[in-house]
């Protein structure tokens, strides 16, 4: 059965307004199209770094990367650190990118999410602050100015290539909680690859170890609140637990989520504790 993609509009408000940097360049890292997350990463516009993705670490920077990318066709949790124009901020993030194409079409898909110390939303248990690394990561997020170089209807082929290859799983969430679209990636991440309406199409609910956690994270997106950084456990088809790493923020109105725009990453550390939210455990 084949499952509807996202409309054109979807994908510009998905890609524009995530809570991760995504960048879409050419084979030398000149930037054909990036979202505002990119741009708090960058420390500014693309145009101003020459128009390029420009990294330290990743061994020696840009250039490695890309070797590593032509060589391997895509790369993983790598850790990288992009500077601004003038060198004078920095910010360490984790990269994933694949690369497709080849030649003068080539094309590379950067998914980065800031490494952070904290996540939202916190414990019932505690006192949200509003200083913590995680809140003003989404304040930055929400507060940068849009891109020149952002997703537009004219883009809509890389936006599409973007979203059938992009590194990290996305979905869609719509208000009655039922997963409106997912990429490949994120059918793959909990298995359905072979059955995708057995996933997309269904409620979400299907897919979460912790259901009360589930439910807390629905009425926070109706209220546009977001989840950043937070580790949860997923369940795959054949029902194994699937430790990821969630950025999620909500496109709502009148109270009302419209979707959601979830990507969600392999935890790079499976070994550590679930994240919790409730005082007290929620019946399953």
């Amino acid at each position: 059965m084949t499952v509807d993609k996202p409309s054109v509009e979807q994908l510009i408000d998905v890609i524009t307004n995530s809570s991760v940097g995504i960048a879409v360049t050419d084979g030398s890292g000149a930037v054909l199209l990036h979202n505002r997350a990119q741009s708090v990463l960058m420390g500014g516009e693309a145009g101003r770094l020459s128009g390029r993705i420009a990294v330290d670490g990743a061994e020696s920077g840009l250039s490695a990367l890309l070797q590593r990318l032509e060589k391997d066709k895509r790369v993983e949790n790598l850790q990288v650190t992009y500077r601004s124009a003038d060198g004078k901020e920095e910010r360490t993030s984790r990269v994933n990118a694949v690369l497709t194409g080849s030649g003068d079409s080539t094309r590379i898909h950067w998914v980065s999410r800031p490494e952070l110390g904290e996540r939202l939303p916190v414990s019932n248990t505690s006192t949200p602050d509003a200083t913590s690394d995680a809140a003003a990561w989404i304040r930055a997020v929400d507060e940068c100015e849009l891109p020149s170089l952002a997703p537009g209807k004219e883009e809509e082929e890389v936006m599409r290539e973007f979203y059938e290859v992009a590194p990290v799983a996305i979905h869609l969430i719509g208000v009655n909680g039922q997963v409106m679209h997912a990429n490949p990636t994120d059918v793959a991440l909990v298995e359905y690859s072979s059955s995708p309406a057995e996933y997309v199409g269904q409620h979400i609910r299907k897919i979460y170890e912790d259901q009360g956690l589930l439910d807390d994270f629905l009425s926070r997106w109706d209220e546009d609140s977001p989840i950043i950084n937070f580790r949860a456990n997923f369940v795959t088809r054949e029902g194994a637990p699937k430790p990821v790493l969630i950025f999620s923020t909500a496109q709502a109105e009148g109270g009302s989520v419209s979707n959601t725009r979830c990507f969600v990453f392999n935890d790079p550390e499976p070994q550590r504790a679930r994240d919790a939210i409730s005082a007290f455990g929620w019946p399953a």
